[in-house]
């Protein structure tokens, strides 16, 4: 049902489990066809422990991927990613990464925002004013723009905790898809947040993501779409009761569904260093 997955995490984060090569192996069982590493970023100068993993880990992180990809050639496709915020201090390391061929993509996620100084200033999972919701979209748009990621993951992440899609809600998703679609930039319909279950959210009982007010609107505009299996589990690749759901969701909402992401090298390959 499912053959490609690009947002897989590693043990190196503080809060995913099992070893790298379990995951692939429970790809290949599953009959996946390309399997992307998409750890959180890993940055140099900068800590936040269990939710990124120390910059020292980078090195063995690169090495064990592009290991497997090689021990597991003709069986599966890797890639070695990043899942990356929109730090627009980091933007010049990560064009090197990806200049460089150092890694294969990113993916945006967009969880929080960082000043000047890399000191974290907000966080999009509790967001509590409209300015927070304007900042989330700015920074989104940023990225987007940047030529530097491939895929954007929850892109509905800022509606976590927010159950009123007012106006402001409304503005922000529209321009963050348009954003999306003129920069060819596809959305993720992520699992981890049907895995985790609906909850109650004011008077909603809903998935924290994804959600039917922000891909009715996908829908509207014709914005390309994949499944992200947002795994930190081994056994979370091809986890078949919330694949069938995400299937479910997408048919409801008749998105446009990319099995695969064409391209997702030769987008790097027109970033000078």
């Amino acid at each position: 049902m499912f053959t490609c997955n690009y947002h897989t995490h590693t043990r190196r984060c503080g809060h995913a489990t099992g070893k790298d090569e379990e995951y692939v192996l429970q790809a290949i069982g599953r009959g996946f066809t390309q399997l992307g590493f998409s750890d959180h970023a890993m940055l140099p100068d900068f800590s936040e422990p269990y939710t990124r993993g120390d910059y020292s880990l980078f090195e063995d992180y690169c090495r064990s991927i592009r290991d497997l990809q090689k021990k597991y050639e003709g069986q599966i496709e890797i890639f070695l990613g990043f899942e990356a915020e929109s730090f627009p201090p980091y933007f010049p390391f990560f064009q090197e990464l990806l200049g460089n061929h150092i890694l294969d993509y990113l993916i945006l996620g967009n969880h929080s925002a960082m000043n000047d100084q890399r000191q974290i200033t907000n966080r999009f999972s509790h967001i509590h004013s409209a300015s927070e919701l304007y900042l989330y979209r700015d920074l989104a748009v940023k990225a987007l723009s940047s030529g530097l990621f491939s895929l954007f993951a929850h892109p509905d992440y800022f509606l976590s905790s927010i159950d009123n899609f007012d106006a402001d809600c409304r503005k922000v998703s529209r321009e963050i898809i348009e954003c999306a679609v003129a920069n060819d930039v596809p959305l993720e319909i992520n699992l981890a947040g049907i895995r985790h279950g609906r909850r109650t959210i004011g008077n909603s009982f809903r998935w924290i993501y994804p959600t039917d007010d922000f891909f009715s609107l996908v829908h509207r505009y014709q914005a390309k779409c994949y499944f992200g299996q947002d795994a930190h589990a081994p056994d979370q690749v091809g986890f078949l009761p919330a694949q069938y759901e995400a299937l479910e969701f997408a048919r409801r909402h008749d998105l446009i569904l990319l099995d695969s992401v064409e391209g997702i090298r030769p987008r790097h390959e027109r970033l000078p260093v």
